[in-house]
C-alpha cells in the first residue's frame, strides 16, 4: 500500500507542480471520445520549454471497458512515426551522399532498370522520388496484417520494373521509405534491428522496440478500430523502415527533446526550401515537408514540425511548435486520429474536430454480435435516417474481416463500398477479391475487369483475371 501511495503521489507531482497543459475543454472532448469508444485509450506526453515533461492518460488499455489504465510507459504501435527515425538514420549514415543516385547502393536493381538512375536517396527521404505510395505488386496474404510477409526479395523484384513518375511532385510513399531503408542496410552492412537499437541507445530510449516479440511482458494497449478489437500489424523486410516501431509517450517525449537539441530543423531559424505537399485539411497552402517531417505554417511567425502514423488498431501523433518551444505526443489504440488534440495542445488557435460514431461502428457492433445477415439493408436504413457515414471506416472494417477470412461478411461490406464509390479501381478490386474467395469466379472476373479499366497499370489484376478464368473453366 505504501508503494502504491508513493507512485500515486509522484504521478500527481509530475502534473500538479506545474500548470496543467490540458485545458478543461480539451479534456472534456478527450473523455467523450473515450466514453464513445472512438479512442478507448489515449496517452499524451508534453515537452515544456524548460525541458520538463507532463503526462496525461485516459481510458483503458483493453478493448473492453475495465482493466488497466495506460501510463507513460504503455506501448502502442506508432506506424509512420517510424519514418522520422529512418530519416534520422539516413542523415547520420549517408550524410552528404543523400544527394547521390541510388545506383551507389542498389547496383543490381539499377542495372536491370536504368530508370532508377535518376532517383536519389534524398528524394526518397522527401517523398519526391516519383514512386507510388505502395508498390504496384502490393497484394497482402492477410489484409488484417498487410505488411507481414513483405521481403527484400520482393522489393528488389519490384525495382526491376519500377517506372518513377518524373513530374517532381511531392507524393507520400511507404514504398519509398522501404527503398531508403534497403539503402541504409546496404551502406552500413547492418540489419534494421541493429540500426534502430543503436539509435535508441544514442537517444536514450528504453521503451521503444522494433517488433512485438520484444514487448511480450510489457504493457501494450490492445488494438481496436470502430469500437471492436483489431489486429496487430507486423512489418517485415524493408517495410519495417516505414512503420514497424512500437513506443510510449515517455520515450517519444525524450525523442522530441533529442530532436530539439540535435536537429537543425528544430532550431529557431525558419526552414528553407520547404516542399509543398498540396494537403489542405490543416489549412490551404499551410502544410509542407522537409527531411522526414511535415511542417505546418498556420501563421507567418509559426512553424510546427509534425508527423502522424497509424496501423490497423493504433494512431500516433508527434509535433513541436518552434515558436513556443513546446512539443506533444499523442498515442491511441484506435484507428481514429488524434492529430487535432495534439495540435490544440501546442497551438491553442487550432480548432478541435468532433469525430463521431459512424455507420461503420454500428455495422461492426452487429458483426461482433453475429447479427450480420443483411448489412447492406442496415447500412441503407441508417443512411435514410441520416446517420453519420464515412466510407473509409467501412473500408477498414472490410479489410480486417477479409484478412480474418470472414468472406461472407466482408463481401457485404464490399457491396456497400461499390454503391458509394463505383468508379474507384481499388473498391472494384476488393469486390473481385471477395467474389474470388467465395468461389464466384466469373463474377470476380467482371469486377477485376472493371478495376483494370479504371487502372490499366495495375498488373496484378491481369494475373487475377487469368486465374479466375481458369478456375471458372475458361
Amino acid at each position: 500500500m505504501k508503494r502504491l501511495l508513493l507512485v500515486y503521489l509522484v504521478c500527481c507531482v509530475s502534473v500538479t507542480s506545474m500548470a496543467r497543459q490540458v485545458s478543461e475543454s480539451v479534456e472534456i472532448e478527450i473523455n467523450r471520445r473515450v466514453r464513445e469508444e472512438i479512442n478507448p485509450a489515449i496517452s499524451i506526453g508534453i515537452l515544456l520549454p524548460s525541458g520538463q515533461s507532463q503526462f496525461y492518460n485516459y481510458g483503458y488499455m483493453q478493448a473492453e471497458w475495465g482493466g488497466s489504465r495506460p501510463d507513460r510507459n504503455t506501448l502502442y504501435e506508432i506506424g509512420s512515426l517510424t519514418k522520422t527515425f529512418t530519416s534520422l538514420l539516413a542523415d547520420g549514415l549517408l550524410g552528404n551522399s543523400l544527394d547521390q543516385p541510388i545506383t551507389n547502393w542498389l547496383h543490381q536493381a539499377v542495372q536491370a532498370n536504368p530508370a532508377l538512375g535518376q532517383v536519389t536517396a534524398a528524394q526518397l527521404r522527401n517523398h519526391m522520388a516519383g514512386v507510388p505510395r505502395l508498390s504496384a505488386g502490393f497484394s497482402p496474404e492477410d489484409w488484417s496484417d498487410p505488411f507481414n510477409g513483405y521481403s527484400d526479395i520482393l522489393l528488389m523484384q519490384e525495382l526491376h520494373t519500377l517506372k518513377p513518375d518524373t513530374s517532381a511532385r511531392w507524393s507520400y510513399s511507404n514504398f519509398g521509405y522501404a527503398i531508403l531503408g534497403t539503402i541504409l542496410q546496404q551502406s552500413s552492412g547492418k540489419t534494421f534491428d541493429t540500426l534502430m537499437d543503436s539509435l535508441f541507445t544514442v537517444v536514450g530510449l528504453s521503451h521503444t522496440f522494433t517488433n512485438h516479440e520484444e514487448v511480450d511482458t510489457l504493457p501494450l494497449a490492445a488494438p481496436t478500430n470502430l469500437g471492436i478489437k483489431n489486429s496487430h500489424w507486423h512489418f517485415t523486410g524493408p517495410s519495417r523502415f516505414a512503420g514497424a516501431l512500437l513506443s510510449s509517450t515517455g520515450d517519444l517525449v525524450r525523442y522530441l527533446h533529442y530532436q530539439k537539441e540535435n536537429n537543425p530543423l528544430f532550431s529557431q531559424e525558419a526552414i528553407s526550401e520547404l516542399i509543398p505537399t498540396g494537403i489542405d485539411n490543416l489549412g490551404p497552402d499551410q502544410l509542407f515537408y522537409k527531411d522526414g517531417w511535415f511542417v505546418l505554417k498556420p501563421g507567418p511567425e509559426t512553424e510546427i514540425l509534425l508527423h502522424n502514423g497509424g496501423t490497423g488498431g493504433y494512431t500516433s501523433f508527434i509535433a513541436y511548435n518552434k515558436a513556443t518551444n513546446t512539443g506533444v505526443v499523442v498515442l491511441s489504440n484506435s484507428g481514429s486520429l488524434m492529430d487535432d488534440v495534439g495540435l490544440k495542445l501546442i497551438y491553442p488557435d487550432f480548432e478541435l474536430k468532433k469525430p463521431v460514431r459512424t455507420i461503420a461502428y454500428e455495422l461492426a457492433d452487429q458483426i461482433e454480435k453475429r447479427e450480420d445477415g443483411n448489412l447492406v439493408y442496415l447500412y441503407d436504413s441508417l443512411m435514410k435516417a441520416e446517420y453519420p457515414d464515412n466510407v473509409l471506416h467501412v473500408y477498414w472494417l472490410e479489410r480486417y474481416l477479409f484478412g480474418k477470412g470472414q468472406y461472407k461478411v466482408s463481401n457485404q461490406l464490399s457491396d456497400i463500398m461499390v454503391s458509394v464509390l463505383p468508379d474507384d479501381y481499388e473498391v472494384m478490386e476488393i469486390k473481385g477479391q471477395n467474389l474470388e474467395k467465395l468461389g464466384k469466379y466469373r463474377q470476380a472476373v467482371d469486377a477485376y475487369r472493371i478495376a483494370l479499366k479504371l487502372n490499366p497499370d495495375r498488373k496484378i489484376l491481369r494475373q487475377r483475371i487469368i486465374v479466375c478464368e481458369e478456375r471458372a473453366g475458361g
